[in-house]
């Protein structure tokens, strides 16, 4: 058999693309029908089961070829779009997903024949057509039908109905039934029609029939070499799935039974691979445009032209005089500093995406809350086209999905309140991206009831995260933030939706690994907004070098909310924690050498070098021995060497080559 893992990342890749069009295409069907819409969805639904066939992936294969099917009949028929129709669709979208997900994880694969079901049923293709019953498998058969399946062949199904003007269709069936078991190999059993005791002609008998057939050809091979013969009207070839009770039959393979509800991967490159194969998921790939590589390469063919006049330099130095010659150095150095400085960007923005990549997730899950939850809600995507780090729209994902299922659970009203309360029926969740700087900015709103700061302050202190004498320190806003504290919530009961408490502070600790801000602005009765800023990449950053202990440490820019000197008079103890005063607010204080167990220096100054930093809704000061300056820095992952180094993201080499600590400012402001 052919090698096919070579292909694996690229198949993934494309399935992922067009699930995720299927997905937009569903949507924009349910609010606008039309045939533009049907048949994208129907071209990617052939376009998967092609695909699928290839990679030798039968079980996703097979139920494409269902829900092709299903779109075929919509197409044709064209039936009003239904709530059941789309729903319908949408759980046979949701089965292809699972199936990708342990296709890549290489996981025993999940049993969909209700959802297989559901399509016939809702087009209207029950198991008996006319007097044709669907076949039903003796014992002996359902253990042939097994042992093929085990042996790595599928079932199908193959339906066919003779033309009116068939003569001898007795003849002609015996002669289709010995041709479909000389392509298929086994024919497992038929179902002939059944017809009226005493009828005229019983050569209507073998009209129509159903033959199972177990084979390793798929249904578009076969239906090719059949459709020829012009005595066939119609032929429909499905996939047949044994029902448990024929599963229960097999009585030579009882292990079966144990697990009726999956089947064994057909697949070898996964079902056969050991640890480290399925350890390993999808390569994770980006898309570039050529113009951008094109650019690169020009930049690249820069440099070398730049090296080459370097080597003449060099080769000529002896006979320039000094100053001459570090004129022309210094004119190809700057240069080559333009020309890196520029090729940096352009690599930078090879890793960049669309955001609209993870916005578009969003519509669907909307959907489904609006109905889980029997409210109206819409979603307004804005700045779609703000471009990321890949990596950072991967790990937003999560934070985003919490956001939107407390809004739609505690944030948004029901119909009828919000008619009280004079706001139209439909609630609106808006998604807004923007560059600011050198910061990606993601608004998320919604026009709900908002957050009311005296009830989470009172709810806090019932559930005892903070102290009675925390909560009269607390303003109304500041008390709105303990929402984001672990296993804070102010639902009565917990849904299926929200209310276990742990939503907002996955948002926190994942905002603060992107070393992302978060801010809440609400008001009660009109709404809320979440500003959440984030670095453009996390691979290259700005950062402060400060020196503590005679060590370089470098704190990420963007976590860096001032810089200020203090005298030691300006410590303060509050509450048994040194603190400082800061435009009115205290910020707790400490000593960076402290926290990082590295010996105290005797300080040379009056003042103390102070670094204020920032993480999600915490706020520290950190002093430090000497703020030298800031540079950018290129971010080298530690490895796991040397262990958990929580305080740590990473570290990066200088311009004198020596290695400098990226310091984790989540983490430190956190703990």
């Amino acid at each position: 058999m052919m090698d096919l893992s070579a292909y694996r990342d690229i198949f993934i890749e494309e399935l992922n693309d067009q699930l995720e069009r299927m997905d937009q295409s569903l949507l924009a069907l349910e609010l606008s029908p039309s045939v533009e819409l049907v048949q994208t969805l129907f071209r990617a639904a052939h376009t998967i089961k092609g695909s699928a066939s290839t990679m030798d992936f039968r079980e996703l294969s097979d139920l494409t070829h269902e829900v092709e099917y299903a779109l075929e009949w919509v197409r044709e028929k064209k039936p009003e779009m239904t709530s059941e129709l789309i729903d319908t669709l949408f759980r046979s979208l949701d089965a292809m997903k699972v199936l990708r997900d342990q296709y890549i994880r290489g996981e025993a694969y999940a049993d969909f024949r209700t959802v297989v079901r559901e399509i016939k049923d809702l087009i209207q293709t029950p198991a008996v057509v006319g007097k044709l019953a669907a076949p039903q498998l003796q014992p002996a058969e359902a253990n042939v039908a097994q042992v093929a399946v085990e042996s790595g062949k599928h079932l199908l199904s193959i339906h066919i109905l003779l033309e009116h003007k068939c003569m001898m269709k007795a003849a002609r069936y015996h002669i289709l039934r010995q041709r479909i078991e000389d392509i298929c190999g086994t024919v497992v059993t038929t179902s002939l029609m059944e017809i009226q005791p005493g009828a005229q002609n019983e050569d209507d008998h073998y009209s129509q029939f159903i033959i199972i057939t177990a084979t390793s050809k798929d249904s578009q091979q076969l239906e090719t070499e059949l459709s020829t013969d012009s005595d066939i009207h119609t032929l429909e070839i499905h996939p047949y799935m044994l029902e448990s009770n024929e599963v229960a039959a097999a009585s030579a393979q009882p292990e079966l039974m144990n697990e009726p509800e999956q089947t064994k991967p057909s697949l070898p490159t996964v079902a056969t691979s050991g640890p480290e194969e399925k350890a390993k998921a999808a390569q994770p790939t980006v898309r570039v445009s050529v113009e951008r590589l094109d650019h690169l390469m020009n930049l690249v063919g820069e440099l070398l032209i730049d090296q080459t006049s370097l080597a003449d330099l060099s080769a000529s130095g002896a006979r320039k005089e000094s100053s001459s010659l570090i004129q022309s150095i210094s004119g190809v150095s700057d240069h080559m500093g333009s020309v890196i400085k520029e090729l940096q960007d352009g690599v930078m923005k090879t890793r960049m995406l669309p955001i609209d990549q993870l916005f578009s997730r969003f519509p669907r899950l909307v959907r489904d809350l609006s109905q889980k939850l029997g409210k109206d809600l819409e979603l307004v995507i804005q700045g779609g086209e703000t471009e990321l780090d890949r990596m950072i729209i991967e790990e937003l994902s999560d934070p985003l999905i919490h956001l939107i299922r407390n809004s739609a659970d505690h944030g948004i009203e029901s119909a009828e309140v919000r008619g009280e309360s004079g706001k139209p029926s439909k609630g609106r969740i808006t998604l807004t991206s923007f560059h600011e700087e050198n910061h990606v900015v993601i608004r998320y709103s919604d026009d709900g009831k908002g957050i009311d700061g005296d009830k989470i302050k009172a709810s806090a202190l019932s559930k005892g995260i903070i102290s009675e004498e925390q909560a009269a320190r607390l303003s109304t806003q500041e008390a709105v933030h303990l929402i984001f504290e672990p296993g804070f919530s102010t639902a009565s009961s917990v849904s299926e939706v929200s209310g276990r408490g742990v939503g907002m502070d996955i948002v926190r600790s994942q905002i603060g690994r992107l070393n992302g801000i978060i801010d809440i602005d609400t008001e009660v009765g009109v709404g809320t907004t979440f500003t959440i800023r984030l670095p453009l990449t996390l691979a290259i950053i700005k950062g402060l070098l400060v020196k503590v202990s005679g060590r370089v440490l470098i704190v990420p820019m963007y976590n860096v909310s001032e810089i200020v000197r203090i005298s030691p008079e300006d410590i303060q103890m509050i509450q048994g924690q040194q603190a400082i005063l800061n435009h009115g607010r205290i910020v707790p204080f400490h000593r960076l050498c402290d926290k990082l167990n590295y010996p105290r220096t005797e300080r040379k100054s009056k003042t103390i070098p102070l670094v204020i930093v920032r993480s999600v809704d915490k706020i520290a000061a950190y002093a430090v021995d000497e703020i030298i300056g800031n540079q950018e820095v290129v971010i080298k992952t530690l490895g796991t060497y040397l262990g958990a180094m929580n305080h740590l993201s990473g570290a990066t080499i200088l311009g004198n080559g020596k290695v400098a600590l990226i310091l984790d400012a989540s983490y430190l402001v956190s703990h």
